[in-house]
């Protein structure tokens, strides 16, 4: 008798209407629903894939720079560059990660979705665009660090770890992810 007050108190025409207009919005920007639910699964991720990172020496398990390639694939280079720039920011500080070289990460995770962005205007997959991508991040980061007085042997193992995980690892979870979502946010 009590599940029936229950059901009978929330099925009215107040919370019909509600969730009527809620699913014909859904339905009308369904790509703006797809990146919500994306960005809701993925900062959680980011948040502890740093908070974690610093728990293995000189090897790094980041995963907003990956993250911050997808989304700057499906939703253009200027909301990837915020994506990554952003959440990075929000989870280093968050874990109280404040050097220049931690810092340096959601910038150069930005800047790395805004090259998949610009890499899929001119019509590059997604894998090419992110290893290729990856790989130049890799490379700057390692001399950028060095500017910054990282060690040298610091700097060496965590761009190899972050390359690594990022195209053995993440590259085939986001790819898996993409081809998910492509066909809503690009149709």
């Amino acid at each position: 008798m009590d599940s029936k007050k229950n059901i009978k108190k929330f099925f009215n025409i107040k919370y019909v209407l509600i969730a009527l207009i809620f699913l014909i919005v859904s339905f009308a920007w369904f790509e703006y629903l797809a990146g919500i639910i994306l960005m809701i699964v993925f900062v959680p991720v980011t948040y502890l894939s740093v908070r974690y990172s610093k728990m293995v020496p000189h090897i790094s398990l980041e995963t907003n720079t990956g993250m911050a390639c997808l989304i700057g694939y499906l939703y253009g280079p200027t909301i990837g560059f915020f994506y990554g720039l952003i959440v990075g920011l929000t989870c280093y500080l968050m874990n109280s990660f404040i050097k220049a070289t931690y810092l340096s990460v959601p910038v150069l995770a930005g800047l790395c979705a805004v090259l998949v962005g610009v890499f899929k205007t001119i019509g590059v997959s997604f894998s090419t665009a992110f290893v290729i991508t990856i790989i130049l991040r890799t490379v700057i980061a390692y001399f950028w660090y060095g500017i910054l007085g990282a060690d040298p042997i610091e700097r060496l193992t965590h761009q190899a770890s972050q390359l690594l995980t990022n195209i053995l690892l993440y590259l085939p979870l986001l790819t898996a992810i993409l081809n998910a979502v492509a066909p809503v946010v690009f149709s």
